[in-house]
C-alpha cells in the first residue's frame, strides 16, 4: 500500500452491484452512489461514471482505479491518478482496439 494510511476506504465507500448483462444508467448511478453529491454535480459525474464503465467494459479491463478524482467549479470531472491492468484475455477480445502492447 502507500505511505499514508486513511483508513478503511471500502467500509465508506458506496457501492452500486450491476448484473452481467445489465445496462449502467444515470439515473441508477444516482441513485445508488451519488446521494452525498449535490446535485448539481450528480449529472455530470453520473455521465463520467456510465461512461468509464462502457470504457472498462469494452476493452475489457481486469482492473482500473482512478483516485482521485475531482470535479471543477464547471463541473469537469478530471482523474488525477489512474491505475489499470489488462490481461491475456483483453488482449485476444479485442487486440485491434489496445493496439500494441508490452506484455
Amino acid at each position: 500500500g502507500g505511505g499514508l494510511n486513511v483508513g478503511d476506504v471500502d467500509s465508506k465507500a458506496e457501492k452500486m452491484h450491476l448484473p452481467t448483462g445489465e445496462a449502467m444508467t444515470e439515473a441508477a448511478v444516482i441513485t445508488k452512489l451519488l446521494s452525498k453529491v449535490p446535485a448539481g454535480k450528480q449529472a455530470n459525474l453520473a455521465s463520467f461514471i456510465v461512461s468509464l464503465f462502457a470504457f472498462y467494459r469494452d476493452l475489457h479491463f481486469a482492473y482500473l482505479e482512478i483516485n482521485p478524482l475531482v470535479m471543477l467549479e464547471d463541473n469537469t470531472v478530471v482523474p488525477l491518478d489512474m491505475a489499470a491492468k489488462i490481461d491475456e484475455t483483453a488482449n485476444f477480445l479485442c487486440a485491434q482496439k489496445w493496439g500494441p502492447v508490452d506484455w
